[in-house]
């Protein structure tokens, strides 16, 4: 994890590699759970995530959300990233309905997630750099 920020001080390095953490994250799960979308064809994933995004954004349940996640995963593994260009709309759409409490409580949990993650990375920059002078 460490090597990906070597400045706990710059917030958008930090937020960059928040996300680049949290796709490795998605990527292990998939990988672990056996790329159970390994043998589709390869235009087949990305329709498949445009699809599982609109269900998703119908009915966020974690099941869509898994399916979601690992057609993602699928797609990077390929290398290529997911279609969000082809639901970019929708997801703007979506966020304009949620409610301020819900909206709230998302924020709220994703800076607990990057807070996290950023007090991990100081300790791990503190450790590194905390060596005597000679």
């Amino acid at each position: 994890m460490g090597e990906t920020v070597r400045d706990p001080r710059d917030p958008e390095a930090m937020v960059k590699a928040f996300l680049q953490y949290k796709i490795m994250e998605q990527m292990q799960d998939y990988l672990n759970g056996g790329r159970r979308f390994a043998k589709i064809d390869d235009e087949r994933p990305s329709k498949d995530w445009i699809i599982a995004v609109r269900s998703w954004l119908a009915d966020k349940h974690r099941t869509k959300e898994r399916m979601m996640d690992d057609l993602a995963a699928e797609l990077r593994s390929r290398g290529v990233e997911p279609p969000y260009g082809a639901v970019e709309q929708e997801l703007a759409d979506r966020s304009a309905q949620t409610n301020v409490t819900e909206r709230t409580r998302t924020v709220r949990e994703i800076a607990r997630e990057i807070g996290e993650f950023i007090r991990e990375e100081i300790g791990e920059f503190i450790r590194e750099n905390d060596r005597p002078l000679q």
